[in-house]
């Protein structure tokens, strides 16, 4: 099955059912879930949606994963009031924290693709920005070029232990760039710094990169009211 929606609201939309059935104490500990595949069919959505949502809630220590028997809904506070602010506090927290790790990884992968990638490195990373620019122009869907750019900036940055070290957070940055989608003129300002990235990168202007990656890291956080701390002196 096929989403016809952008996956960031189907997404979110399970993921806020099954914090709605949570809160109203329809899901109570112990309660197993419903397969992937089950909650898909009933839901009218894809797969990958369900998965995207029960993996948040298990992130979020409200979901238990026991291999071979299924997923189940975890110990949970026995007052709701309690759920929910563990849901806001989780939320704010988790998207605060991802912006504080693109900021520490994501300047540098730039800088590092604008030193060293080959020529067509950085003609692919040209490419897929101007991609997702006309997708998001027509109004379509352009999270799997979104995606495929910080991988190809990752490639070309050609430094196997950051590609570990992102690999190890992967999904937790994702889901930063699925969760903001949705800002208020986000998809046209991630759509503009892209392509200067890339440009950048093009132009082997390795502190351009940095900088326009920074800006657009904060830029987003800033949009998503998650700025990063700064540290203490």
């Amino acid at each position: 099955m096929d989403d016809v929606r952008p996956r960031t609201l189907i997404y979110e939309s399970v993921l806020e059912a099954l914090k709605r059935d949570l809160l109203a104490g329809s899901l109570r500990a112990g309660d197993r879930l419903p397969t992937v595949s089950a909650m898909a069919d009933r839901m009218g959505v894809a797969r990958a949606s369900v998965r995207e949502a029960y993996r948040v809630l298990q992130n979020m220590g409200l979901l238990e994963v026991t291999q071979g028997r299924g997923t189940f809904v975890a110990a949970l506070p026995a007052d709701g009031s309690a759920v929910l602010r563990q849901f806001q506090l989780a939320d704010g927290q988790t998207l605060a924290h991802l912006f504080e790790a693109r900021l520490v990884l994501e300047p540098a992968i730039a800088a590092f693709a604008a030193q060293r990638a080959s020529r067509s490195e950085a003609e692919a990373i040209v490419d897929t920005a101007r991609e997702q620019g006309r997708l998001q122009r027509e109004g379509l869907d352009f999270l799997e070029p979104d995606i495929r750019f910080h991988e190809l900036l990752l490639t070309a940055a050609h430094n196997p232990v950051v590609g570990r070290m992102v690999s190890a957070v992967n999904e937790l940055l994702i889901d930063s760039r699925r969760r903001t989608m949705r800002i208020p003129g986000a998809a046209d300002k991630a759509t503009s710094y892209h392509l200067l990235i890339a440009f950048a990168v093009r132009d082997r202007d390795r502190d351009q990169a940095r900088m326009v990656m920074e800006q657009h890291v904060r830029d987003v956080a800033r949009d998503a009211g998650a700025v990063p701390a700064a540290p203490d002196r």
